[in-house]
């Protein structure tokens, strides 16, 4: 057997070993094949304008920068676990050189079978994708073959992974054989805390916050950049400094620290945050970037969809004639589509907009709003759109008349781009006359408004505004981006977990040998679960609630730029992730604690 050989079959024969990193470079493989699919997809690609190209090509140079990164990062971790493998490989004859060309040859093997395993599970996973965006999105998204998307995915990771497999021997840990035969009986040694950067994490934190949440409107794009870098730089020193500080404070509360099993689980918790700090600082700020991604996109189609659903009508007809008019009526009759209608007059007098009393009256009979009674005076219009930041006027000129203007009333009677006002009847208003007809749909579905709409926009009717035509256009131009950012934020959060996970898995042996002890001493299994799933919680929440919080001021400031509170789609995302993460949890526990347990009991 030659040397080729015993590597092939060392690694085949001690796949469990490799089992964590395997499944975490397939992920990776399969999620870039994922997107190609749907980069590629006739579909999707024939139908974006060359900006929302780049921007998916874009996106597919970040997805892979991501996986080199996440692959490089976790054959680091991989490798730093097998240090007394290392150690007993050394004592059998093997030289240095032998070593760095073992893991070399390790790595492209594990690298082919993640690329050709992840190139296959992402071509079933990449049609369920497809599947579900097409239900949810309303995409069409038919099935093909994806001939480049192959293509691309396995040479793009062959090389990935070639590249890895070269620069990787350069971090193999430079000890001594007898430091990695007592790799793991060595002790954590000992660490101070930076008081002062603890300080500066709350600090850094704190004003990011602050800033972020009290910049007005379109200053929010001002304060962005300073905003992340004072944001990222405290949540660094947050993972690094100050948790650990807060660890060794509790540790110093007896009440606390001898209560029942938490001397064993804060016992060596302080070196588990200072070992996984780089893991938990990465991870918050990619689920933040997920958070944040997807919860602006969706809230951006929300607040677009909720501006044009603040319309009383079905259909509109501005400047309304007759021949126009029975256009109108003569496509909704071939629709099956009833409606309720009304035609009214207002006019446009110095950059302003005006309505009589009686005009108004009728139309808010239509749409459903109270009536109003003006007397001598004079009643200010505020759009009901979410936008509008109208302030009422103390009086109104018309016909060289002065009114005043006694309130500031919602509604969604007219379209409201200037300051628009309710006088009483009988004014002679030297103004521009217009009229409008709105229809109110009483009875018909809403894919016939939708055909009518198309229809009428056949016709050339520019001057018809049809609301479920509108919705369904803007979200059918909108889907193909809300989708592309829904799934990076979805890779970038999965990821995230991966990371996770890796860890945990990085760190079984020495849990085992730990709790292996602790049993022989009289420690129950529902004990050692206990402690387990608290160690794990720990790993899995403390940088999630770190993200959380900065994805809900990233939101937050995101919707103040339109002058909004936070916006039911922004829960909305939050909350789907958080779901996400608890079931991610509760899953690596279970899975977690039954490798563990069989390891203290063997």
């Amino acid at each position: 057997m030659n040397f080729r050989q015993f590597v092939v079959r060392n690694t085949m024969r001690n796949k469990h070993l490799y089992l964590a990193y395997f499944l975490s470079t397939l992920f990776s493989v399969m999620v870039f094949f994922t997107f190609s699919v749907m980069a590629f997809h006739p579909s999707l690609s024939e139908g974006l304008n060359e900006n929302v190209k780049t921007g998916m090509l874009g996106s597919a140079i970040i997805i892979y920068g991501f996986a080199f990164f996440f692959v490089m990062y976790s054959m680091g971790v991989f490798l730093q676990s097998r240090k007394k493998e290392f150690g007993l490989l050394m004592i059998q004859g093997m030289s240095p050189k032998q070593l760095r060309k073992m893991v070399f040859i390790e790595n492209l093997v594990i690298g082919f079978f993640a690329t050709i395993s992840g190139s296959v599970l992402g071509l079933g996973f990449s049609q369920l994708i497809l599947w579900i965006s097409r239900v949810t999105l309303s995409i069409d998204f038919p099935f093909y073959f994806p001939m480049k998307a192959l293509g691309l995915t396995i040479v793009s990771f062959l090389l990935l992974f070639f590249l890895i497999s070269f620069f990787i021997q350069f971090r193999l840990p430079k000890l001594n054989v007898q430091e990695l035969l007592k790799a793991n009986e060595l002790g954590k040694g000992t660490f101070k805390v930076s008081i002062i950067k603890s300080i500066l994490a709350i600090i850094l934190i704190g004003g990011g916050y602050t800033v972020a949440l009290l910049a007005p409107g379109m200053s929010v794009v001002v304060v962005f950049l300073p905003v992340v870098f004072t944001v990222i730089l405290g949540t660094n020193f947050l993972f690094n400094q100050f948790s650990i500080f807060a660890i060794e404070r509790v540790k110093k509360s007896e009440s606390l620290f001898w209560k029942k099993t938490n001397m064993v689980v804060f016992s060596d918790l302080a070196f588990r945050m200072k070992d996984n700090a780089r893991s938990f600082f990465l991870v918050s700020v990619i689920s933040t970037v997920a958070f944040a991604a997807i919860g602006t996109l969706y809230g951006l189609q929300e607040i677009i969809l909720g501006s044009v659903g603040t319309a009383p009508y079905d259909f509109s007809l501005m400047d309304t004639n007759e021949k126009e008019k029975k256009q109108v009526d003569d496509v909704l009759a071939q629709q099956n589509i009833d409606t309720n209608q009304v035609t009214f007059t207002y006019y446009m007098d110095n950059e302003q907009q005006v309505i009589t009393e009686s005009e108004f009256n009728k139309l808010a009979k239509v749409i459903g709003e109270d009536p109003v009674s003006v007397g001598d005076q004079a009643i200010q219009l505020k759009s009901s759109e979410v936008f509008d930041q109208t302030s009422q006027q103390p009086n109104v000129n018309v016909a060289e008349q002065t009114y005043e203007v006694s309130q500031l009333k919602e509604s969604s009677a007219l379209p409201i781009y200037m300051p628009t006002f309710i006088i009483p009847d009988g004014e002679n208003i030297p103004g521009q006359a217009s009229s409008m007809t709105y229809w109110i749909v009483t009875k018909g579905s809403e894919e016939a408004q939708i055909q009518a709409g198309t229809e009428l926009s056949k016709q050339e009717l520019y001057a018809v505004q049809a609301t479920a035509f509108m919705k369904d256009t803007i979200i059918k131009s909108y889907a193909p981006v809300l989708f592309v950012g829904i799934f990076i934020g979805i890779v970038f959060f999965v990821s995230a977990g991966s990371f996770l996970y890796f860890r945990l898995y990085s760190d079984m042996d020495s849990d085992i040998e730990k709790f292996k002890m602790i049993y022989k001493l009289g420690l129950s299994k529902k004990e050692l679960k206990k402690m387990i799933y608290q160690q794990v919680g720990i790993l899995f929440f403390t940088p999630i609630v770190v993200s959380f919080a900065h994805g809900i001021v990233a939101l937050t400031a995101m919707y103040h730029m339109f002058n909004l509170s936070m916006q039911t789609a922004g829960w909305q995302v939050l909350g789907v992730f958080l779901l996400i993460q608890l079931l991610y949890y509760l899953i690596a526990r279970i899975f977690y604690f039954r490798k563990v347990y069989q390891g203290v009991t063997a």
